[in-house]
Order: structure tokens, then C-alpha cells, then sequence
């Protein structure tokens, strides 16, 4: 609130300004300008009269003379030396000539009495003085009206302001993944007709976000059946070799492969994954789950490094798995004859990290071996395995874990993929979005 506040009272104190400036402008060349003239007429009729007084009297006699005289004036009138005042060239040379010269920092006109080295002064006169005030006086009536500016623009905004962060909140929201999130302004508000245009939007991405599901689930659903039909009647048939037969049910295999990562690349490309969390032993399941690795890929040196103990909270075990069996199977491609895989805390993080010693991903396409169906090695074919989906997994579980995965050269020469999480703990989080893992 407070730069919007900012910049709509700036803008209205300027335009304030402009416009007062502009009025006293106007008066100035006008009002102020005649009465400063009146003023110079009046000064210059007077000293005349008082000169032509004077002329007859010896300058000993003047200041008495003055004092003599029934003058009912607001102002004084007194002799003095010429060389008292301090003045700048250009006023010495016009006080020489005869004219009057106006001394502002005094409110004092003096005017030299000819054929002498004396002046005549008047002053101070109080209506000089009285500008001068007027000036000090606009200072501070334009302050005074700059603080009173601010009220009124506060009282009018501060409404507008409750809407915006209103609507801020329920967009948030929104884009956290909660799509029965709904706003609505009283009819009196200015921002009603937004929160309508907010909840139709809400509705659209709802419904949307329903059908592609449905959509998914049925597709899912429908290849599956006759998958399951194609192999039954593959076991059978006798008209086929073992290695027919084989290489057939190595391809259903596959497209049943492909149908259970898209709908797990489905479930978790959403605003909001909900996770299944649970308290488990990592380094102990790590270990447990690459022994297997171990022992189907015995001619690579698969190492593991993991912390002897450490707490690293809860855990949706579903979704380590998957993430922990598409970095590795990566990673197994592509090893010529070791990976290593690690595990440690760092602070309130968690990380695991798997680097293999293959030839590695250019720095150029590093962002983009995340995207779903991009496979950087266009001359894999079905031997090498893999659809392209693994590692957007792996990038949707990041998310969906509040997380990230980076990948970058390792130590082994080949690529390294980082998958980092932050610690989840009961005291961290409410026990309500706790669900006991499966």
C-alpha cells in the first residue's frame, strides 16, 4: 500500500502545485506587480517633497528639520551617510544618478539628496515587511496543505487497498492448487466486477483441470483393457516363437510403462499435489532399495554414499521412489562402468544426488532435459528404454515437494542431477495434512 500510496499522492500534490504556482503567477504580474509600482510612485513623490524641504537648510540642521515636521507616517524618514549602506556597483552607480534604490533585505528606500554625500532613507516600511511574511507564510500554508492532502487520500484508498490484498490473498491461493478458492467484494466496492471476472476464471480452470482428468483416467482405462486382452491371447497363441513371443510382450510391457508414467506425470502436473507423508528411515531405505539395483546391474560399480544417521523428517515414500528409480535408471543408460549416488542433510534441506560417468548433457540443453517427451539422444531406440517422461517427473515431484532439481558436469565426468527437498517436520507443518504412507 504504502508505493501505491505514494505515487497517487505525489501525483495529486504536483498537479496541487502546478496549479498553485500557475495562480500565483497570475498575481504576481498583476496584483502584486501595480501595487509594487504605487509603491515606487508613491516613494519617489514623497523624497521629491522632502528634498525640496531640505534644499534651503544646511545639512547639520536635517535630521532635526525632520524630526520637526507633523508627519503622521507608518514609517520613518532619517538622514544618514552615503557611505553607510554597502551596496554592489550597479546600485551605487543608479544611487549616484538620483534614483531610488530599494534595499529588500531592509525593507529601506534610499535616494541620494543631490549635490551632497548624504541619502535620504524610508524605512523600514511595514507593508515590505508584511510581503516578506507573506512569503514565509505561503512556505508553510503549502506544507500544512501537503499533510492535508494525505488524509483524504488515505481515507479513499484505504478500501481499495483491503480489496487489492483481498484479491492478492485468493489469487495465491489459487496458484497454490486451491481451486474452490472464490472471492467476493460487496456491491458497493469498486473491485465487484473483478471478483466476478476472478471467479469465472476460477470455474473455467476448474472445469478444465476436472476433464483433462477424467480425460486421462478413461484413455488410461481404455488402453489398458485391451492390452491386457493382447497378452492373454499372445500366452495363447502357438503359432509364435519364443522370440517373437518375447519381443511382443517386451513391447506391451513398455506401452503399459508408458501409460503408468503419463498418468503419474497427469497426477502431479497439477497446481497441487497432495502428499502422503510419512517419518522413514532414508539412509536405511536407500540402501535397501539400491541393493536390488546391485544385484541386476552387477557389471557396474554402483557406489553409495550415505550419512550414518540424521533426521530428515517426513517423506511421501511413493514419490521418493519413483524419483530415486528415474535418476538411477538414467543414469544407467548412460554409465559406462560407474555412478555413485548420495545422500546428506545440508541445514533444514535434504539432498540426493546421483552422477554417472557417461558423456554428460551440454550446458546449453541442461534446462530442457526436464521438459515431458524430450530426449536429447535422438538414436535411442527401444533397446535403451525410456519415453521421455522420467526426468519431468522427477521435476513435478521437486515441485510437488516445495524442492528442486538441478543437473550439472560431476565429478566422474558425466552428468550430475541434484534433487533437493526441504526437511518436513510435525512442528513444521499441521498435523492435518499428514496421511500415513501406503
Amino acid at each position: 500500500m504504502k508505493k501505491l500510496f505514494i505515487q497517487f499522492y505525489l501525483l495529486l500534490f504536483v498537479c496541487f502545485l502546478v496549479m498553485t504556482m500557475l495562480v500565483g503567477l497570475v498575481y504576481k504580474f498583476t496584483a502584486e506587480r501595480a501595487g509594487r509600482q504605487s509603491l515606487d510612485d508613491l516613494m519617489k513623490s514623497s523624497l521629491y517633497l522632502m528634498r525640496s524641504e531640505l534644499r534651503e537648510i544646511p545639512p547639520r540642521d536635517w535630521n532635526r528639520t525632520i524630526k520637526d515636521l507633523d508627519l503622521n507616517l507608518s514609517f520613518k524618514l532619517h538622514i544618514e551617510p552615503m557611505d553607510k549602506f554597502k551596496l554592489d556597483e550597479m546600485n551605487m552607480h543608479h544611487l549616484r544618478a538620483g534614483e531610488i534604490v530599494a534595499l529588500d533585505d531592509e525593507y529601506t528606500f534610499i535616494q541620494r539628496i543631490p549635490r551632497s554625500h548624504y541619502v535620504l532613507a524610508v524605512g523600514p516600511i511595514p507593508y515590505l515587511f508584511f510581503l516578506h511574511q507573506m512569503r514565509l507564510l505561503d512556505v508553510a500554508l503549502m506544507a500544512f496543505i501537503a499533510i492535508s492532502l494525505a488524509f483524504p487520500v488515505f481515507i479513499w484508498m484505504r478500501p481499495h487497498w483491503k480489496d487489492m490484498l483481498k484479491l492478492e490473498t485468493a489469487a495465491q491461493r489459487l496458484g497454490q492448487g486451491h481451486l474452490d478458492e472464490r472471492i467476493h467484494f460487496d456491491s458497493a466496492s469498486s473491485f465487484e466486477r473483478l471478483g466476478v471476472a476472478f471467479n469465472q476464471m476460477a470455474d473455467s480452470i476448474n472445469a478444465q483441470i476436472a476433464s483433462k482428468k477424467l480425460l486421462i483416467d478413461g484413455i488410461a482405462h481404455e488402453l489398458r483393457t485391451p492390452l491386457v486382452r493382447l497378452r492373454y491371447r499372445l500366452e495363447m497363441s502357438e503359432n509364435l516363437t519364443e522370440a517373437e513371443s518375447l519381443a511382443l510382450n517386451r513391447d506391451i510391457g513398455q506401452l503399459e510403462a508408458l501409460i503408468e508414467e503419463l498418468l503419474t506425470y497427469a497426477r502431479l502436473d497439477r497446481p497441487q499435489t497432495e502428499l502422503q507423508l510419512a517419518s522413514v528411515n532414508v539412509p536405511r531405505w536407500l540402501d535397501e532399495h539400491i541393493a536390488d539395483v546391485r544385484i541386476i546391474h552387477s557389471h557396474l560399480d554402483i557406489l553409495l554414499d550415505t550419512p550414518p544417521g540424521g533426521n530428515f523428517g517426513l517423506i511421501d515414500l511413493r514419490l521418493m521412489e519413483r524419483v530415486t528409480d528415474n535418476l538411477v535408471n538414467n543414469a544407467l543408460r548412460y554409465s559406462k562402468e560407474k555412478l555413485r549416488i548420495s545422500l546428506w542433510l545440508d541445514g533444514q534441506t535434504a539432498i540426493l544426488q546421483v552422477e554417472d560417468d557417461g558423456p554428460g548433457i551440454p550446458a546449453e540443453e541442461r534446462e530442457r532435459v526436464f521438459e515431458p517427451f524430450v530426449r536429447l539422444d535422438p538414436s535411442r531406440d527401444r533397446a535403451t528404454g525410456g519415453c521421455g517422461l522420467g526426468l519431468a517427473i522427477v521435476h513435478s515431484v521437486a515441485t510437488a515437494m516445495e524442492g528442486s532439481v538441478v543437473v550439472d558436469s560431476g565429478a566422474l565426468g558425466g552428468a550430475r542431477f541434484r534433487f533437493s527437498w526441504p526437511i518436513k517436520t510435525e512442528s513444521t507443518m499441521s498435523l492435518a495434512s499428514i496421511k500415513p504412507s501406503r
